[in-house]
């Protein structure tokens, strides 16, 4: 894994500055509220959510966005996050604990090989946040690279993370 900022963000690396500049909490994490939906409007549908209480609890999603549930065949909202994605997904899962553990943004390249030989290809921004009741926050934001199809729940896919890196704050 690599630290820094990547040569590459396509549209994603907006995200970056707007969360950089967010008011921050004592451990450094920006703070979440329900206020910061309202830039993120044009992402809604490509945004997941990930919530890691404070009491060591399993994390859950808050919030899978429907292109997201369309492409997956899964509504993993309100799910673990080691339940709520199919098995092919376990890669994404880890990148989410990574992210969280380390307190700072992860950027991927990620490639999903579908039946038939078809790869979808994706960008994926992880942002963490801290919550004033004490839990966490993930926020993720996919950016495919061209329209992908919708997938049938149950078909087997195959989740690559091409390239890695942890942000700097």
């Amino acid at each position: 894994m690599q630290t820094g900022e990547p040569a590459r963000l396509p549209v994603l690396q907006s995200l970056l500055p707007w969360w950089r500049q967010l008011p921050r909490l004592d451990d450094g994490l920006p703070v979440w509220n329900g206020d910061l939906i309202a830039p993120l409007r044009p992402w809604l549908a490509h945004l997941l959510m990930v919530r890691f209480p404070r009491d060591g609890s399993m994390p859950r999603f808050t919030l899978y966005g429907s292109a997201l549930t369309r492409f997956s065949g899964t509504d993993a909202t309100g799910r673990d996050i080691d339940t709520g994605l199919m098995p092919a997904f376990e890669g994404a899962a880890a990148s989410y604990l990574r992210a969280h553990g380390a307190a700072r943004p992860n950027w991927s390249r990620v490639r999903v090989e579908l039946p038939g030989g078809l790869g979808i290809r994706y960008s994926r921004l992880l942002l963490p946040f801290g919550c004033g009741d004490g839990d966490r926050r993930l926020l993720g934001i996919i950016h495919f690279d061209d329209q992908p199809p919708e997938q049938a729940a149950g078909a087997p896919v195959r989740l690559l993370i091409e390239q890695e890196a942890m942000l700097l704050c």
